[in-house]
């Protein structure tokens, strides 16, 4: 039987525990498998079980001592970030994503590796030297060099969500765990507004890793696989989005060997028409995250080397599906050239000569 093996000591992120509890809030099918080793520098640790019939934040504040570092781990039981005055001023959360999209043991166990591995100083570098370049900058361009896409975006609108999912974490806070990711929306997930969109015009290169996140309503796990897998023609070809303050208006199969992917994304637009607004864009910056083959919500803080973006379409619960899908070969720089997400391709100069360039 494979376990998980969780070392609460290697994890970064909740850094200098000072008299802590450790304690895993996690579903039933998990209560057993779940080994807890290297946790010398807590308190104790504790192990909380999360059942559909169960309010989060009763367990908070009833089961949770005041003090601690709390990871979730509930692929079987939707969980919902509880707000601040449940979390209270003395405990760190960080919650794994892990049931948007089916996630096995096998899977949990990668990215927990993940978290072990993700460094909060040089996260928290990157999201300051991000905002502030992105503070100091008239536009951001986003560029896909292979395949000539260019699309320009306004981001300096005051009404504009920017989230960050990154770097240090003190007590009182919370964090989706593998961390790493800086996001903006052009409005608060709460106050839900059909009508606003980001100020992003130009085209842009559908291709790499597509994740398919179901919503709250009812749906088949066999749906939702059918449709991933047909969208998983982007990992090795584009499908190419003209995109028109926000919205979608055409998208095309230059290569045409995505036509299941082109297919799914016309229907989800005909029965749909909010899936069209990119309602997300996202910069993943966890650079120790590597890519885990199939539809995993915690890929989506994929970083590469110096940043990936992801572009959000339809916005759960609103809609059936939220599909992210990451694009490690578009760069991001603004109206300076300095780069925000990706770097410069270095070019090789090629001279064509008659014979060998050498003296003889």
């Amino acid at each position: 039987m494979e376990i998980l093996n969780i070392r609460p000591n290697l994890i970064k992120t909740f850094s200098n525990p000072n008299n802590d509890f450790f304690c895993i809030i996690t579903n039933d099918s998990l209560k057993d498998k779940i080994k807890i080793t290297d946790d010398s520098n807590y308190v104790e640790s504790k192990i909380i079980i999360y059942k559909e019939s169960d309010k989060f934040e009763d367990i908070l504040n009833n089961d949770i001592p005041e003090k601690s570092h709390v990871l979730v781990i509930s692929p079987d039981v939707f969980f919902q970030s509880p707000l601040q005055q449940h979390i209270g001023k003395k405990r760190k959360l960080i919650a794994m994503a892990c049931n948007s999209t089916p996630t096995d043991i096998s899977s949990i166990n990668h990215f927990l590796r993940v978290i072990e591995n993700t460094d909060p100083n040089e996260q928290q570098k990157f999201a300051d030297r991000f905002f502030y370049i992105g503070e100091n900058s008239e536009y951001l361009e986003f560029i896909d060099p292979i395949h000539h896409t260019f699309a320009k975006f306004d981001h300096l609108n005051e009404s504009y969500l920017w989230s960050e999912q990154a770097g240090h974490l003190g007590y009182g806070e919370q964090q989706l765990a593998p961390a790493g990711e800086i996001s903006v929306l052009p409005l608060r997930i709460q106050e839900f507004d059909e009508s606003l969109r980001l100020n992003f015009n130009g085209t842009i290169a559908l291709k790499g890793t597509p994740v398919l996140h179901n919503g709250t309503p009812s749906f088949l796990r066999s749906d939702q696989k059918r449709l991933f897998l047909g969208l998983s023609e982007i990992k090795n070809h584009p499908i190419i989005a003209k995109v028109e303050h926000g919205t979608i208006v055409e998208i095309s199969d230059p290569t045409g060997k995505c036509p299941n992917a082109y297919r799914i994304l016309m229907s989800m637009f005909e029965v749909d028409s909010r899936y069209k607004i990119l309602w997300e864009i996202g910069f993943g910056v966890n650079t120790s995250n590597k890519i885990l083959e199939g539809n995993h919500a915690m890929n989506e803080t994929f970083g590469n080397t110096n940043g990936a973006i992801h572009f959000g379409l339809g916005l759960t619960p609103y809609t059936q599906y939220h599909l992210d899908i990451i694009c490690p070969n578009t760069v991001v720089k603004n109206n300076k050239d300095d780069f925000l997400i990706g770097q410069p391709i270095n070019k090789i100069p090629r001279n064509k000569s008659i014979g060998c360039p050498c003296i003889e």
